[in-house]
């Protein structure tokens, strides 16, 4: 009930406080003798009916009483939605100086990936190398956020930090997201895939791709959802671009990510530290927030980006050499259209990207990126069991096309063949309203494909997502 209340009060919030407050003390005269009468009248019945009976009813003093209850009633629940208000207020500050656990996921996956993972990143493979010139176009893409964060900055677009907390913390995320990633660099030793040298773990282009997306997603992101999705949107680009141009593997880039978002987020704690709220401009309640808020929980239509990996069946058997992939990249789009609060109709669209080496052979082969792409329709079942926070289940059936590869020492070939191929699945996703315009969580997805090649395998995501 508060929330329709503040929904359709918000509006008028800011006008109607002066002028509420102005008419407190007038409405407090006028209702004293209404409050008085209603004391004394019972005190003495007999005069009262005596005076009823001989004089007629004031009708028109009655409605001045009851017009003055009516604004009293409306006073009151004025002063009720002020105080819900503020209580929302204040939690969205205490929030924004707190420090948050974004970011520590990718950290979780990047580790987990180099245990899993070392076999595979260990075998040594010649993967076609680049040059040194795809290493500034990396920075230039991931860069973006930060360009536009303090553009924005430049042309008085009011940001959530004044200017002494966002100089400060900007210039702390990138000197930890840059010490924290040249220390294990140092430390590591991880050879690249293109063999060029051994600096390849953690990432520094996605460490500085995540700080960039996560300074301008906290500045700008209450402005609009897309500035957050088009942020982190840039940053997996960065991702995808460094392993297509063979100076990464994924363990690197999952690593690069968390740390940059972490350091961001330990930066902004660290500088509301020195500062405290007075160097942050307030976040405030608006109407549009309680009205996305409702409407997450009846109809969430909306586009999903999606950011994850695909595990699964990941060998290719050849009479004398086996072929295998590496732990795969995975980004998409998810539109979801809501026909009721529980039913909604999914178009899926995924892009894989995985590496692949030779196994069995003692000579050097050429290693290679397999690309995978899906495209499904999926009937999903999607319930709210907290207010801002939903599960869902889905089924899918759509295709598969796979681009092929070939890999050779000079003398032998192996190749996976280029198809098209049937395939269904299933899938399970949580997500919740978040208090910077967009909705956030994760997706669980199982693919069965009709092919001789990766039959089984299974999606693990994270997406934000952008209410219509």
């Amino acid at each position: 009930m508060c929330l329709v209340l503040m929904a359709s009060s918000l509006n008028k919030l800011s006008d109607n406080r002066q002028q509420m407050t102005d008419n407190r003390w007038q409405l407090s005269c006028r209702l004293l003798p209404v409050v008085l009468l209603s004391i004394i009248f019972p005190l003495f019945p007999s005069s009262s009916a005596l005076h009823a009976q001989t004089e007629p009813v004031d009708s028109a003093y009655l409605a001045q009483v009851d017009s003055l209850i009516q604004a009293y009633e409306a006073m009151r629940q004025q002063q009720q939605i002020e105080r819900l208000v503020k209580q929302v207020e204040e939690a969205r500050l205490k929030k924004e100086m707190s420090f948050s656990t974004d970011g520590l996921l990718a950290i979780a996956r990047g580790g987990l990936l180099t245990w899993t993972d070392h076999n595979f990143v260990e075998k040594q493979a010649q993967f076609k190398p680049y040059g040194d010139g795809c290493n500034w176009a990396g920075y230039a893409v991931g860069g973006v956020p930060l360009v536009a964060n303090w553009a924005l900055k430049a042309a008085g677009v009011k940001s959530r930090s004044k200017l002494e907390r966002m100089l400060t913390a900007n210039a702390m995320a990138l000197g930890l997201s840059f010490g924290t990633t040249e220390i294990l660099k140092r430390s590591v030793h991880e050879t690249r895939p293109d063999l060029s040298d051994r600096r390849a773990f953690p990432s520094g282009h996605a460490s500085f791709a995540f700080a960039s997306a996560s300074i301008l997603s906290r500045e700008y992101g209450y402005l609009s959802p897309w500035i957050t999705v088009g942020s982190y949107a840039t940053a997996t680009g960065t991702q995808l671009m460094r392993m297509k141009h063979n100076k990464h593997w994924m363990n690197d880039l999952y690593m690069g990510a968390g740390i940059g978002t972490v350091s961001t987020s330990l930066a902004y704690f660290l500088t509301d530290l020195i500062f405290g709220a007075d160097a942050i401009n307030k976040p405030e309640v608006r109407r549009k927030d309680v009205l996305r808020l409702m409407k997450f929980n009846a109809q969430p239509s909306g586009l999903s980006f999606i950011m994850g990996t695909e595990i699964g069946n990941r060998k290719f058997r050849f009479d004398d050499a086996t072929l295998k992939t590496g732990a795969s990249f995975s980004t998409g789009v998810d539109v979801a259209w809501y026909t009721s609060p529980y039913f909604a109709v999914e178009v899926m669209s995924r892009v894989v990207n995985a590496q692949v080496k030779v196994f069995g052979q003692e000579n050097l082969f050429t290693g290679g990126h397999l690309e995978v792409y899906h495209f499904d329709v999926a009937a999903k079942l999607s319930a709210p069991f907290d207010l801002g926070k939903r599960m869902g289940i889905r089924a899918f059936a759509g295709t598969r096309l796979m681009d092929g590869v070939r890999l050779t020492d000079g003398h032998t070939t192996y190749s996976i063949p280029n198809e098209t191929k049937f395939e269904l699945g299933c899938g399970i996703n949580y997500d919740c309203i978040d208090t910077d315009n967009y909705a956030w969580g994760f997706t669980a997805d199982y693919y069965h494909t009709f092919s001789h090649y990766m039959r089984n395998r299974y999606s693990i995501s994270s997406m934000v997502k952008v209410l219509f």
